[in-house]
């Protein structure tokens, strides 16, 4: 429903800032907006922060921000991608922060310490990653969730593609690998816009990655902050915070250092063949 507080997409955060930004332009507070657009001031603040208006809210607080009618459109527009189900809704996700953020992503720059990229996985592997879990979940829903990794894979093709830059370290490719799953990294290789690099075991050298696989999540949006992903046995830990981020940017470039490079890792996966 609109206007109730929502994990807002891509379109509802930028439509947000919009109208904050069309506000502070217009030499209002808070207050004053509210008073003229006969809007509460809290809830006028939600609706700066995280909060979808109704379709007559935006409309009043165009109006009141003095946007002319004729120029309603773009914000109307993107009052309605907002408001949009996303493809994953029918399968009632328990948290949908990453999979939200990997659908509105330009470019995607992750290590894996213990499977296969998600992007990347095969329909039998990403079955086998559920494994453990089909006393919890079922066989059906597992099949759903398996359904949602191969959906996500979408995002690697089409008009705007997402750019994905992958390190995955090398005793992965010797755990449940298949012969289709090398394959089909070999394939994924080759698309311009995927870069996979394999990461060797060393017994004597260390890395940043040995702690735990990470990803960084970058977008289009200048106004829109990378988001840094850390996994764990207690589930994904997300963070928008610069100094955080950072710190994850420097172990995926120091972890870069040490893999093949994308030739090699072809070559190596090819040998596996």
């Amino acid at each position: 429903m609109p206007g109730v507080t929502r994990d807002l997409n891509f379109h509802g955060r930028k439509l947000l800032r919009l109208l904050r930004k069309l506000r502070e332009e217009a030499g209002l507070t808070q207050g004053d907006a509210g008073e003229k657009a006969r809007i509460e001031f809290r809830k006028l603040s939600r609706l700066e922060l995280k909060q979808l208006p109704t379709y007559h809210e935006l409309v009043i607080l165009l109006d009141v921000y003095g946007v002319p009618s004729c120029d309603f459109e773009p914000y109307v527009q993107l009052w309605e991608m907002a408001r949009t189900p996303a493809w994953w809704a029918p399968y009632k996700l328990n948290d949908v922060r990453y999979i939200r953020m990997e659908s509105e992503a330009d470019s995607k720059s992750e290590f894996q310490l213990g499977y296969i990229p998600t992007l990347l996985q095969t329909e039998r592997y990403a079955q086998m990653t559920f494994e453990d879990h089909v006393r919890l979940y079922g066989k059906k829903r597992i099949q759903q969730l398996v359904e949602v990794r191969m959906r996500q894979q979408d995002r690697l093709s089409g008009k705007q593609p997402l750019v994905l830059s992958a390190l995955v370290h090398e005793p992965v490719l010797w755990h449940g690998v298949d012969r289709e799953q090398v394959l089909r990294l070999i394939d994924m290789a080759e698309m311009p816009n995927v870069t996979l690099r394999v990461v060797p075991q060393h017994k004597r050298q260390l890395h940043p990655g040995l702690v735990g696989s990470s990803a960084i999540l970058t977008f289009s949006d200048c106004d829109e902050p990378d988001v840094a992903f850390v996994e764990t046995m207690l589930g994904i830990d997300e963070s928008s915070d610069n100094i955080k981020v950072s710190t994850v940017k420097r172990a995926l470039g120091r972890i870069e250092s040490r893999a093949l490079d994308p030739r090699e890792t072809v070559n190596l996966l090819k040998q596996m063949t």
